[in-house]
């Protein structure tokens, strides 16, 4: 792992993330894989953004196989409200860079960004939608009633989810595979604890 440390945030970049990079880029081609990665890394920019405006610092930015995370243990102390905008900056970002890429012309660059923002709303494992969804249940619902709705949340979009890129998806890509086999494993992985 390469680790480099800027001012107060170890920013970390392990093998993992640049082999996948590799082998999606092999798979995939370089445009969609180029313009995937864009998208994920906007997605990212904006939380950072979002972060620094209301003054909540990032102690540690991951670069791993599975995407980037940011790590913030003054994430969970901040105001809920501004906490709920962090969290929604990155789908935000990528709603914006989609609309502009559209009127520019770049439909599938608009698209993947699209994608990206719906994807990370799932409320799903630790995608931001996850997050958000479990803010409004712990204020609305009964305290009893918070795992069972968190999972009906999840296995609904989950399914709903595979059977959209299923039906939707085209040809059967590695992408769109690895997506499904993506999904299913953030949930079990997040259904076990």
């Amino acid at each position: 792992m390469i680790q480099i440390n800027l001012k107060n945030t170890q920013v970390c970049f392990d093998f993992t993330f640049f082999a996948v990079i590799a082998f999606f880029m092999l798979t995939d081609g370089g445009v969609f894989g180029f313009s995937a990665i864009i998208a994920c890394s906007l997605h990212e920019m904006s939380h950072l953004i979002m972060m620094i405006i209301f003054s909540i610092p990032a102690e540690t930015i991951t670069f791993y196989g599975a995407g980037i995370r940011i790590s913030s243990d003054k994430i969970d102390k901040a105001p809920r409200f501004k906490r709920n905008i962090v969290l929604f900056a990155g789908s935000a970002g990528n709603f914006i860079f989609a609309a502009i890429l559209w009127f520019t012309g770049e439909k599938i660059a608009a698209l993947i960004n699209l994608f990206t923002g719906v994807f990370n709303l799932l409320p799903i494992g630790e995608y931001d939608g996850a997050a958000l969804l479990k803010e409004f249940v712990i204020r609305h619902c009964k305290a009893e009633n918070v795992d069972l709705i968190m999972k009906t949340a999840a296995i609904i979009s989950a399914v709903a989810s595979i059977l959209f890129m299923i039906f939707f998806g085209g040809d059967a890509s590695f992408t769109l595979l690895t997506t499904i086999v993506y999904l299913l494993a953030s949930f079990g992985l997040k259904n076990k604890s």
